[in-house]
């Protein structure tokens, strides 16, 4: 596992291995790749409501995924902007923000997964299409869920609990921005 810098000190990803784009780059090329989302709509069909036309989930995505892009960028550019309202909790019933806590960003029926390491400064674990309530429901989300608790385990077990525990390990383990 390996971290990458998106933007330096506020927005990173993990790379999951070392032949493997980084999570954030991973998902943006998925979801910007028109085949890649006909095949992924076809396959979970049953998930879409009988009325949903889909060439026009196709475009709502499509925009969905260049407002997602934009809104990082315009985040992490001004320093007045926080990337704390960008991802809100993964769980609704979280008030409090908690060492690490697992959050998402949601832009219609995609999904970006992160980990909040401290104010303004995340991890993006991974991402999705999302067409079902729970993500216990399908194999796709389940895998999210999973990645974004192994991430969690890995930066507690390397004694991440703040900003500054963070950007330790990275230097530590040779971290280049």
């Amino acid at each position: 596992m390996k971290i990458v810098s998106i933007f330096a000190e506020k927005l990173f990803s993990f790379c999951y291995t070392p032949e493997d784009k980084d999570e954030l780059t991973r998902v943006l090329d998925l979801w910007n790749d028109p085949e890649y989302l006909h095949k992924f709509l076809i396959e979970n069909i049953e998930d879409l409501q009988i009325d949903q036309d889909l060439p026009k989930i196709l475009d709502q995505i499509l925009i969905a995924v260049q407002e997602t892009e934009d809104a990082i960028i315009r985040i992490c550019e001004d320093p007045e902007k926080s990337l704390d309202q960008f991802f809100v909790p993964l769980r609704n019933y979280e008030y409090d923000p908690k060492v690490l806590s697992l959050r998402k960003r949601r832009a219609y029926c995609l999904r970006l997964y992160a980990l909040r390491i401290d104010t303004n400064c995340f991890v993006i674990t991974g991402g999705t299409i999302k067409l079902t309530h729970l993500m216990s429901d399908r194999n796709h989300t389940q895998r999210e869920l999973v990645k974004l608790e192994q991430a969690r385990s890995y930066l507690q077990s390397n004694g991440i609990f703040d900003a500054d525990s963070f950007f330790e390990f990275l230097i530590e383990e040779g971290y280049d921005n």
